[in-house]
């Protein structure tokens, strides 16, 4: 995938998407996949806004089945079954514990009947089943978990995902099908022409950040996917009355020690109605996460004192060992974007819908806004609004009748049963490019089925396949196939959103500097602008490590 701005005002195309997260993402490869000319743009890096900055769950969300949001449940479910088998390497299923305290607000018994009804919904077969245990099978399962209490504990599944690299992987393969996509293109403006009586988007003013450059962008159809720049998009277009269609609220989440050993941890907040969860995430566990009103800019969230607090004040009523802000190696934070509820605008965020709806304005015919939705369902969402282009664009029956995103792999998901896979594939790049095993097995659990096209530049350099500093698993094969192939353009781009790492790149601070270097071998980068891509790195990664509160 070649970073091409001047593509973008070669043609007029059937769908342009603003903005490159999981919603645009998806929805790009679907409309790439059934023949449509396809436009992707993004302000900044790929899943460089929320769709980096999530719980990194596949999952059908539990607690929406108090809400009685049985339909939201059951899709997600359905989606989390479907990408285990399009994309194994990025839907791990993984073992959640929920314990049962005397003072939490729900019962053994309704917590077996919730996950009944949750596997009815959707399981991955009999092993994917949910368990009751009592308390002594709970504490054996979790000796990290503390007793006193303890009434009982439920066994369930949900799966983990690199959510930014499920981001670009959907890029990946749009672009395969055809689909322009480019990061660091900014829209600047839309213009509108009446057209049949109705005004319709003609053309957009879209900016090369990275040179300066502005050219115009033509498409029949426009799809904004801004995720909390959504209402920004909005007001771009003449007629904009200047209305709101999201509520964004803030999602924190801390690095913490892996305390709860290879299973996650999910456990009722009593001061809300709300719950927390610990993921086992690389060689820390994530702890997350608030729900929290923003009205910032979205580009500059990151969790603060309040934040960790409340945190950590969650995690130790139900652990053992008690975290201090000194245990915090790092964090992150995220802005949600809700979908706005008439009559709930002053409600808790945590009661908002999560499901997503598609918002057209008058003032705009041709151009439908995405609000809302969540990471495990964007498949779905793309599948949906890429029906209704097609049908507003009148498409012919044979291109309906093309490729869909339900049964094509994503472009590292031809793996088949996928432990094994990372096995015996591990030890093939130990034998054939002579690799230590942990890289060997960081590269197929990132990389899917895709890890030889990393590899085999090895074979002509061998500097490729040594290991970054500080980070044994990471080669310098990696950034360089980064650059090549996945659009990276900044250090920023590789560590955090395809390296596999994400945000516990902060933990390995040695790796940054080498990584600049090959960057700036690569792109010609003064002693100044190396300085200037480490310090946005640290900026980036390392925002949310506080190790006191300040």
């Amino acid at each position: 995938m070649k970073r091409d701005f001047e593509a973008l005002g070669n043609t007029t195309f059937d769908l342009a998407i603003i903005g490159g997260g999981i919603q645009g993402a998806a929805t790009a490869r679907e409309a790439a996949l059934r023949g449509l000319k396809v436009a992707l743009v993004e302000a900044r890096d790929f899943a460089s806004g929320t769709s980096s900055r999530s719980s990194k769950l596949i999952h059908g969300g539990l607690r929406y089945l108090e809400q009685l949001r049985f339909k939201l449940v059951r899709e997600a479910r359905q989606e989390r079954r479907l990408l285990v088998r399009l994309a194994p390497h990025l839907a791990r299923p993984v073992p959640f514990l929920l314990p049962i305290y005397h003072q939490d607000p729900y019962s053994p018994l309704k917590v077996r009947f919730g996950l009944t009804v949750y596997d009815l919904m959707g399981n991955l077969g009999r092993e994917d089943r949910h368990r009751m245990l009592d308390r002594k099978s709970a504490v054996e399962l979790m000796p990290g978990l503390r007793p006193d209490g303890l009434r009982a504990a439920a066994l369930y599944h949900d799966s983990i995902t690199d959510d930014a690299r499920l981001t670009l992987e959907n890029v990946l393969d749009a672009a395969q099908h055809g689909a322009v996509a480019v990061n660091y293109a900014e829209i600047r403006g839309l213009a509108a022409s009446t057209r049949a009586g109705r005004k319709e988007v003609v053309a957009a003013e879209a900016e090369d950040r990275l040179t300066g450059r502005r050219l115009e962008l033509s498409a029949r159809f426009w799809v904004n996917a801004a995720g909390p720049w959504v209402d920004r998009v909005r007001a771009l277009a003449p007629g904009f009355d200047g209305s709101k269609t999201v509520r964004l609220t803030k999602g924190a989440h801390l690095l913490i020690p892996p305390l709860t050993g290879r299973h996650a941890l999910l456990a009722a907040v009593l001061s809300e109605h709300r719950v927390f969860l610990i993921v086992p995430w690389h060689n820390c566990a994530l702890l997350g996460t608030t729900d929290t009103d923003f009205e910032g800019d979205p580009a500059t969230v990151q969790p603060d004192r309040a934040d960790t607090e409340y945190l950590l004040r969650a995690a130790n009523r139900v652990l053992q060992r008690q975290l201090a802000p000194e245990d915090v190696a790092g964090g992150w934070a995220g802005v949600r974007v809700l979908a706005i509820e008439p009559g709930n605008a002053a409600g808790s965020p945590s009661a908002n819908t999560r499901e997503y709806r598609f918002h057209e304005d008058p003032w705009a015919a041709n151009f439908v806004s995405i609000c809302g939705g969540k990471l495990t369902t964007a498949r779905a969402l793309g599948e949906k609004l890429t029906d209704y282009v097609v049908t507003r664009l009148g498409v012919t029956a044979s291109t309906r009748e093309g490729q869909s995103s339900r049964s094509i792999p994503l472009p590292g998901g031809h793996t088949g049963a996928f432990e094994m896979y990372v096995h015996i594939a591990s030890w093939d790049a130990v034998r054939e490019y002579g690799v230590p095993l942990e890289a060997g097995e960081h590269l197929v659990r990132t990389y899917g089925s895709r890890w030889r096209k990393v590899l085999d530049p090895v074979r002509e350099r061998r500097s490729f396949a040594e290991p970054l500093p500080g980070a044994p698993a990471l080669l310098a094969a990696e950034v360089e196939f980064a650059i090549e192939h996945e659009m990276a353009v900044n250090a920023e781009d590789f560590l955090l959103r395809r390296s596999g790492l994400s945000w516990t790149a902060c933990t390995v601070p040695e790796a940054a500097p080498a990584v600049v270097e090959i960057f700036a071998r690569r792109f010609g980068w003064s002693v100044e602008r190396r300085q200037v891509a480490l310090e946005a790195f640290s900026r980036s990664a390392c925002s949310g490590t506080l190790r006191a509160p300040v």
